[in-house]
């Protein structure tokens, strides 16, 4: 049975990455830390397994993963770090310790944590695909936080798919742009309409474009593994 553990699966990309995976056929982990009305609906909906713990408690992190892959007969055939979370856009020198400290835990601490689990129950074929964003490539201007844990993920996976290369397993990363999920929701018409701006298609892209691309990734790009792939509408260009 194909598997896929899918963290921060109910929100829009999350959302839609776990309903791609389930129309391939795979058994889909659910994890959600605060949204179990969306979670148990997946569950539902794809007969998959929701799985609720906080990404800052490892032991309840571990625990999950290790249910699901009881679950899914042993084996965990892909993995998706997709949970994270972004702080309010101000200058780094208003970013409270606080802050700084729950996205670091979020967004690069507890998708280590995870992924350590995980591959305890991975063979040769397997793959892992990491959800960063443009701004871990690019930098953002009074989101340094979030740029920088970004920017982590992305060094996190070329050292990790350099390590696992010769056990066949595959670890590769997409970095969204401007993508119309809840966390974009608060901007304004005319901060969305400069953002569009910005971006050479032209348009916002939609959840089910990343969902595509990491797909892509964890199942069809058998010859690729540490590669980054930008789904910014080409604004890093």
């Amino acid at each position: 049975m194909k598997s896929v553990f899918v963290t921060g699966a109910t929100g829009g990309i999350g959302e839609s990455i776990c309903k791609k995976f389930a129309e391939e056929g795979y058994f889909v982990g659910i994890h959600y830390n605060k949204n179990e009305g969306k979670a148990r609906e997946l569950e539902k909906k794809l007969g998959g397994f929701a799985a609720c713990f906080d990404l800052s408690d490892k032991t309840s992190a571990v625990n999950a993963v290790n249910e699901f892959a009881k679950r899914a007969g042993g084996e965990i055939t892909s993995l998706v770090n997709n949970a994270g979370i972004a702080l309010p856009i101000k200058p780094f020198v208003d970013v409270t310790d606080d802050e700084m400290n729950m996205a670091i835990s979020v967004n690069l601490t507890g998708m280590m944590t995870v992924t350590k689990a995980a591959l305890g129950f991975m063979v040769g074929g397997s793959s892992i695909v990491n959800v960063s964003s443009m701004w871990g490539i690019t930098g953002g201007s009074c989101e340094v936080v979030y740029s920088a844990t970004k920017a982590g993920v992305i060094g996190f996976t070329k050292a990790l798919a350099k390590e696992y290369a010769l056990s066949g397993i595959r670890i590769n990363a997409v970095a969204p742009g401007f993508i119309d999920t809840e966390m974009n929701a608060n901007l304004s018409e005319s901060d969305r309409e400069i953002a569009i701006g910005d971006i050479p298609l032209g348009r916002v892209g939609k959840p089910e474009e990343v969902a595509e691309s990491v797909f892509f990734l964890a199942e069809k790009a058998t010859f690729t593994t540490g590669a980054v792939l930008d789904v910014s509408g080409g604004e890093v260009i």
